[in-house]
């Protein structure tokens, strides 16, 4: 084994120490449950699955999509896991740390063929110590975190095109696109960067008449392989679609008419951009999330670099170009990311890779930098190289100190809100009453109760997915009445997401019914977020 190697493994080893410590916590997620666990777990113990819009193949209906602009990968990834695991939040995220895992692998790949190994070590390291990629990263069902991986080999399969120009690799690039369109839908502002970037570097070209192209002259071999090879990746869409009658598209294409508000999306995604380059904030719902303001100033400096580099030097080379095709692509487009389900920052996690290869190629190139605009001595030259190397220390090292205080603070409160560790109490005290109907007053439990408990409680969502009750929820409700075997869970009051405890006491006073408390479960932080209720009529 030599030391690269060696190098690849350390860090590796040291990312699942720390993205796979207490790995339960914070509690399992709607989401987590929804759109990976539970349809694993349908598809392991060989029963139709719920799929979304009651779409799938074959009489178990194998889920196409989780969402209308999510694909169902995550699923079949989780199968295996939850087949020799069972149902926990273990099996859902082991697959999510193994996905990390490739992130990091296909990264040094990739930088390495570009900038060597030394570079490639450094992002890769930068990456696996990121707060925001540790952390998300255990939960990667919550970003569709094989969005990345997606991501940094279809770079990797461009790299490739440029060298090679063979039919093979061009339908490779254009499996990969599909299939990161595939995985979801957000996928698109990838393919946009890679072609503006493109169209903004042949720019000269095309304005004086050029034919020379970059990276390279396509033929029409190589566009029809691409485009076969996105046709493919892209057709689960195209087939999901066609089996809803194009019943997704209607929501699937707000992705370009949403938050259209220019100065609100700039507004908001800029503090997100901050938020998530810093790992500050966002993090709420474990407890803390103190963040690393340093990687705002690497950033910055990396910038200053990056576009000295290019202006003093006026070269077109290829580094130059992949340095500003990443540029363009994670930076300068964050502001216009509009989405189908509004604007959150996790949406922003696909960016994380490429923004710390910005600071990890541009701030080692410092010293070669100075080296031609103003030559230094040997003596002024090895104390660059000694400032850089403490600078990348002490960001790495601050990085290391913030995920261990996270994971301290989770450790004591468990999660917050839609993350709280209380689902686990909640799932087994469900379990051990088993009742004949449970009924969700509210958003963030259901799919979770059912997963957890192996599907031997099955919450039924009453509450409706809108702001307001529709006309449909008393006879939701009215579907389990007079049923005296019926519990009725929803969140307190000053947790609850869609309100419906008012509406539910209107429907009981109006049936003649009580209702009664039976259990609050409260939080590792000994807040109650949870309530149990019977409803009876008094003899």
């Amino acid at each position: 084994m030599n030391k690269n190697t060696l190098a690849v493994w350390i860090i590796l080893v040291c990312y699942i120490c720390i993205a796979g410590y207490q790995l339960h916590l914070p509690g399992l997620h709607y989401d987590e449950a929804q759109e990976s666990g539970l349809p694993a777990l349908q598809i392991a113990s060989g029963k139709e699955v719920s799929s979304f819009r009651n779409i799938g193949f074959g009489n178990n209906r194998f889920p196409i999509m989780v969402q209308d602009y999510i694909g169902a990968i995550h699923v079949y990834i989780t199968v295996p896991f939850v087949a020799i695991l069972g149902p926990s939040t273990v099996s859902v995220r082991i697959p999510s740390i193994l996905i990390g895992v490739t992130i990091l692998l296909l990264m040094f790949s990739f930088i390495r063929t570009v900038w060597g190994t030394r570079i490639a070590l450094l992002a890769t390291v930068l990456l696996a110590m990121h707060p925001s990629f540790v952390f998300w990263s255990r939960q990667g069902t919550l970003i569709a975190s094989v969005t990345l991986a997606l991501m940094i080999a279809l770079f990797w399969a461009c790299r490739n095109w440029y060298i090679r120009g063979t039919w093979q690799t061009a339908i490779v690039v254009g499996l990969l696109a599909g299939l990161g369109t595939y995985s979801k839908i957000l996928f698109v502002w990838i393919l946009l960067g890679i072609v503006s970037t493109t169209i903004i570097i042949n720019l000269p070209n095309l304005m004086f008449g050029h034919k020379k192209v970059w990276p390279r002259q396509p033929n029409y071999i190589d566009i029809i392989a691409a485009i076969a090879g996105f046709a493919i990746g892209i057709s689960p869409i195209v087939v999901f679609n066609s089996m809803s009658k194009g019943a997704s598209f209607v929501r699937t294409g707000n992705i370009a008419t949403s938050n259209s508000n220019l100065l609100e999306n700039v507004l908001g995604r800029t503090d997100h951009f901050v938020a998530v380059l810093t790992g500050n904030s966002h993090f709420w719902y474990l407890g803390s999330s103190p963040g690393n303001r340093l990687w705002l100033w690497a950033l910055v400096i990396s910038l200053i670099v990056s576009i000295t580099s290019t202006v003093w030097h006026q070269t077109r080379s290829q580094k130059n170009f992949i340095l500003l095709l990443l540029l363009l692509t994670s930076l300068l487009q964050v502001p216009f990311t509009p989405t189908p389900s509004g604007l959150f920052p996790h949406h922003l996690a696909i960016f994380t890779p490429l923004w710390t290869t910005l600071v990890a190629v541009s701030i080692t190139n410092i010293p070669r930098l100075l080296r031609q605009i103003y030559p230094l001595s040997k003596k002024y030259h090895f104390t660059m190289l000694i400032v850089i190397a403490w600078a990348f220390t002490t960001l790495i090292t601050k990085d290391l100190l913030t995920n261990i205080k996270m994971h301290a603070t989770l450790g004591k409160v468990g999660g917050e809100s839609p993350h709280t560790d209380a689902i686990y109490t909640l799932a087994n005290h469900l379990d051990s009453m088993s009742p004949q109907n449970t009924v969700a007053l509210d958003w963030g439990f259901a799919p979770q109760v059912q997963f957890l408990t192996n599907e031997r409680i099955k919450p039924q969502e009453v509450f409706g997915f809108t702001e307001k009750t529709d006309t449909g929820f008393v006879e939701r409700l009215d579907h389990f009445y007079p049923d005296s075997d019926t519990v009725y869970v929803l969140h307190t009051e000053d947790k609850s997401f869609i309100n419906r405890r008012t509406d539910f006491a209107l429907y009981t006073s109006s049936r003649g019914l009580h209702l009664k408390n039976i259990g609050t479960i409260s939080q590792s932080s000994g807040t109650p977020i949870f309530e149990i209720f019977v409803a009876y009529k008094e003899k």
